[in-house]
């Protein structure tokens, strides 16, 4: 293996023995190296292999713009992130939360502040993850002195999801958060509440919603040919049940699926519950 570019002591572009450029990482790797030297594997903690060499010499031009204490800090935080999850992130995280962090003191320093909308959904959905965020601005903010905001542990925990699930699971996840959180909203504006997402009720239904929303990305919803309790409840809760149509309705037009009698029959069930607490 072959040094191409020292970036820093840590940091190396190399050429492996199928003549691919990758980037690789260890303490001390790059320490008084040049390029054409042979690397001392032995030292590598980590290679990121990208596509193309084009993308390898964007995420060169990246890390030599970042400063190496952000550098530090991110290896940091990822090396807290895998000793929590039992090792599960995938390498490349290195890559797109530096990149991140780097970005998000960007705009810290500008006073620029983005809304994490999905704020609640990843605190309630992957409470490990958020936990690890919320570590990572803490650390971020001790060790640089500033104050980045809650929305930012939110926005480095989709980072360490995303680190251990492959491209098309990570779709149906984010795809699942924003139809719960759209769902929610439904009810709210149907009947003017605001929902006390500390509640029984709401952690009930929101279970329930999670598996609903795998079912129908499955292709296995819950049917049933006896409809005696669901024509109860259209005569007992029209209002509950006119929104979990409209619920019905939403999953049409984002699945295209439509769902089954007894699945709108749970819906309103637990319609019934918050809005009625």
């Amino acid at each position: 293996m072959q040094i191409v570019k020292v970036m820093n002591n840590s940091l190396i572009l190399a050429r492996d023995e199928n003549d691919k450029e990758i980037v690789v990482m260890g303490k001390g790797l790059g320490f008084k190296r040049k390029a054409g030297e042979e690397l001392d594997t032995e030292k590598i903690e980590k290679i990121f292999v990208l596509k193309n060499e084009t993308d390898t010499r964007e995420y060169v031009k990246l890390i030599e713009e970042t400063p190496s204490e952000y550098i530090e800090i991110t290896n940091d935080i990822i090396g807290y992130a895998n000793e929590k999850l039992g090792g599960k992130l995938n390498d490349q995280i290195f890559i797109t939360l530096v990149d991140h962090i780097s970005y998000a003191l960007t705009r810290y320093e500008k006073n620029i502040t983005i809304q994490n909308r999905l704020l609640w959904e990843l605190k309630k959905f992957y409470p490990k993850e958020f936990e690890i965020g919320k570590y990572a601005v803490e650390y971020i903010n001790n060790k640089l002195s500033v104050k980045l905001p809650e929305e930012e542990a939110g926005n480095i925990a989709f980072h360490v999801v995303n680190a251990q699930t492959d491209e098309a699971e990570m779709q149906n996840t984010m795809l699942t958060i924003r139809m719960l959180k759209d769902i929610f909203n439904i009810i709210q504006y149907n009947f003017g509440i605001t929902i006390d997402k500390d509640s029984l009720n709401y952690s009930r239904f929101l279970t329930h919603l999670q598996f609903f929303v795998q079912r129908l990305l499955d292709d296995r919803m819950i049917e049933s040919k006896e409809n005696f309790i669901f024509e109860q409840m259209i005569k007992e809760y029209p209002k509950e049940v006119k929104c979990a149509r409209l619920i019905g309705d939403y999953v049409k037009k984002v699945l295209n699926k439509e769902i089954s009698n007894e699945e709108l029959l749970y819906l309103t069930i637990h319609i019934v519950r918050i809005v009625q607490k």
